[in-house]
């Protein structure tokens, strides 16, 4: 079971999902034009929020080596691009 299935995603749909270590692991489309990104890079995951497509200017990014270390990231994440998504909305 992946660590991080027990992650709520909050208004976030999960478009894509690969437990194997690789690039494109998982991606969460929120409102706003928002995404969360995680993926396997060499020797560590990242997880990046991305908003309007622009992935070479992320937002937010989060990286670790350890894969128990990913649900706390990813609750972070969770909660940073909720709270840019909703006051993206509210402009």
């Amino acid at each position: 079971m992946q660590v991080w299935s027990k992650v709520d995603f909050g208004t976030g749909t999960v478009t894509f999902l690969d437990d194997t270590r690789k690039e494109d692991m998982l991606q969460v489309e929120y409102p706003n034009s928002f995404l969360l990104d995680m993926g396997w890079y060499q020797d560590r995951y990242i997880i990046s929020i991305i908003q309007n497509f622009d992935w070479t200017h992320p937002v937010q990014q989060y990286e670790t080596a350890e894969r128990n270390q990913l649900p706390k990231l990813l609750t972070e994440a969770v909660r940073l691009v909720e709270k840019e998504s909703q006051s993206a909305g509210a402009n």
